[in-house]
């Protein structure tokens, strides 16, 4: 994965409401979700969801396939394992173990992400 793919979807996940929307399809892989259902689900008007599957799509995350008058959304785990390929490729420098767990004596390991982030509301 080229570094502009790799930021292509960093930035497709890096919005609230469109990490919740990949999480969604991923867990319902394999047979995904219809846009209908999905609006339903997230609670949000149809174009601000056909807007987020937009860039989820050129992300390089999701595809969508036209089932008659309906469109069908999966998750594309090819490009969520070449995104964590990458990640771990090319930051850990090639020691994935580096990434996979932290180290409890690395003072840098007493970080932010410990903090419980506020709830958000995805309207």
């Amino acid at each position: 994965m080229s570094i502009d793919h790799a930021l292509d979807a960093l930035s497709a996940l890096s919005n609230g409401a469109r990490l919740v929307i990949f999480r969604t399809l991923v867990n319902h892989e394999p047979e995904g979700l219809t846009a209908g259902v999905l609006t339903d689900m997230m609670g949000m008007r149809h174009n601000t969801l056909s807007n987020h599957l937009a860039v989820l799509s050129r992300g390089g995350l999701i595809c969508g396939t036209r089932e008659g008058r309906f469109v069908r959304y999966r998750a594309c785990l090819d490009g969520m394992h070449g995104l964590l390929g990458f990640l771990l490729d090319d930051c850990c420098g090639g020691r994935s173990e580096l990434c996979l767990q932290p180290h409890p004596t690395d003072p840098a390991c007493d970080c932010v992400a410990e903090v419980p982030a506020p709830p958000r509301l995805f309207k």
